[in-house]
């Protein structure tokens, strides 16, 4: 049965309120991270197949998130009584993000022509957050058709001090 994002997000919420302190914070966080990494297709197919009795996928996915808080394996169990097991990865990205927004932190995707070494990321990350003074966690890509500078995708806005967006400019310039 699919299931939307925000049902998702109800369960992120849920479990973000049965979190009483900062430390199980970030213990569920981790566990759903394991987790959100561990829920592939093939596993939410075996665990949805209805050939397999409900009791015996309650058991296997108790065997194998034994060592997972209790709150987090009532989930699961939950999930897969009402058939939304599919959602564990999605439900894991959700509760990240609200820790994160919960914490201020910004997240950004920057795109650049080349590799960036840890120092260059490291400094471009300091004057992101300097900038829109949030903290920020940064994921980097490398596309070598915007020739050089980047694209930082911070929260809704796009900065693109690329090259390519440099002649594209110039080239409207030019011909108007």
């Amino acid at each position: 049965m699919p299931v939307s994002g925000s049902t998702a997000r109800r369960y992120a919420e849920a479990m973000l309120s049965f979190a009483q302190d900062e430390r199980t914070v970030q213990q569920f966080r981790a566990s759903l991270d394991r987790l959100g990494a561990a829920f592939d297709r093939t596993t939410v197919l075996a665990l949805t197949n209805p050939a397999v009795p409900l009791a015996r996928r309650e058991a296997a996915v108790a065997a194998a998130t034994k060592d997972e808080p209790v709150e987090v394996r009532s989930l699961l169990r939950l999930l897969i009584e009402r058939d939304h097991i599919a959602i564990v990865p999605f439900a894991a990205r959700a509760f990240g993000e609200l820790v994160d927004r919960r914490e201020g932190i910004e997240k950004a995707r920057i795109t650049t022509a080349i590799e960036l070494d840890e120092k260059e990321r490291e400094s471009l990350v300091r004057r992101l957050e300097r900038s829109s003074r949030k903290k920020v966690r940064a994921t980097f890509l490398v596309d070598p058709t915007i020739v050089g500078g980047a694209k930082v995708q911070l929260g809704d806005h796009l900065i693109d001090v690329s090259l390519d967006a440099r002649l594209r400019a110039l080239g409207r310039q030019l011909a108007s």
